[in-house]
């Protein structure tokens, strides 16, 4: 009886040691983490934890896959690991890579969308970031229901997506980035018009008009000086005559030379031969353009002409205009 107390006080001694060991090492590979340096790794739609925690070892991000996976079991968070892309720096320790994929910290990726681009550069940009196939930003671009919803009057959402930096994961989609651009954008402008108590123009009017600034000028500081100009011909009922509208019209058809031909394009947004701002904007403006737009310079000026340095010549009279064209661009 004696001894088969002892033998079974050994047992349970040797078992709970056991049982000490085995969470001990637990803890230990719960808490250990590997080199310095990061992997790239992605966690499919409907993974099992057996399958990213082989994945895990493979990337050489965990020392052992079975452990991972009662360690999860134990934090009961068999079902709680989302998918995504993720970026792991080897030195994580199992418990923290548990806790990134938990809450689904995806990485995050850039885009940037430059002032003056205009949707067809946009799309393209896209593309090859691989955020959205052509014909479905084609589609988004023109979507009624996006047009209605976010009041856009114009045919598409020419300049209406705002330049900026973007961050992405691979799971954003088109439609959630078209979104963000268009989120950004009205909020820009409402900020800026916050600072214009005056302003008298609606906001498509305040967009298109940014767009020719930002197609015009050669730098930010002639950007009121610029606007002042578009601003005074409106109000005496001139034509704008700007070369990126005519340009813009031919679309796809410009070569790279503006000949006195394409002058005379019927397109509503040639505003050498049609009165007032052209149908919508001709690319998607930045904030010291629609700043300008806004808040143009008090001038006199009517005309402008490019000096071919990134600056140019302003002007009061036919006169004056012409002459500087005589110098800057005939004699060029």
């Amino acid at each position: 009886m004696r001894r088969n107390l002892i033998t079974l006080i050994i047992f349970a001694s040797l078992a709970a040691s056991l049982i000490t060991l085995v969470f001990l090492d637990l803890y230990n590979f719960a808490h250990q983490g590997a080199s310095q340096s990061s992997k790239l790794i992605t966690i499919e739609p409907g993974s099992s934890l057996k399958k990213i925690a082989r994945k895990l070892q493979k990337q050489k991000l965990i020392s052992s896959s079975q452990r991972f996976i009662i360690l999860n079991r134990l934090l009961q968070n068999s079902s709680h690991l989302k998918a995504g892309e993720y970026l792991i720096r080897t030195a994580s320790t199992p418990l923290q890579i548990i806790e990134i994929l938990k809450q689904g910290r995806v990485f995050q990726r850039q885009i940037v969308i430059p002032e003056g681009f205009t949707l067809r550069q946009i799309g393209a940009r896209l593309q090859a970031h691989g955020i959205c196939q052509n014909d479905e930003f084609k589609q988004l671009i023109s979507s009624p229901s996006i047009l209605k919803n976010r009041q856009v009057t114009g045919p598409n959402l020419e300049g209406y997506l705002f330049p900026s930096t973007y961050n992405y994961s691979r799971q954003t989609s088109c439609r959630q980035i078209v979104e963000q651009m268009l989120s950004t954008g009205k909020t820009e402008l409402q900020e800026l018009l916050s600072h214009a108590p005056d302003n008298t123009l609606n906001r498509h009017q305040i967009l298109t008009l940014a767009s020719l600034i930002q197609k015009e000028a050669g730098n930010n500081d002639e950007m009121p000086v610029i606007s002042s100009v578009f601003h005074n011909r409106l109000q005496l009922k001139m034509r704008l005559a700007s070369d990126p509208t005519t340009i813009y019209a031919l679309g796809e058809n410009f070569d790279g030379n503006l000949r006195r031909r394409d002058l005379q394009n019927p397109s509503p947004y040639n505003t050498y031969r049609h009165r007032g701002l052209p149908p919508g904007p001709i690319c998607s403006p930045g904030s010291k353009a629609i700043t300008a737009a806004i808040n143009p310079d008090q001038t006199d000026y009517l005309y402008f002409v490019s000096r071919n340095n990134g600056r140019h010549q302003f002007s009061r009279t036919l006169k004056e205009h012409n002459q500087a064209v005589r110098k800057y661009q005939l004699k060029r």
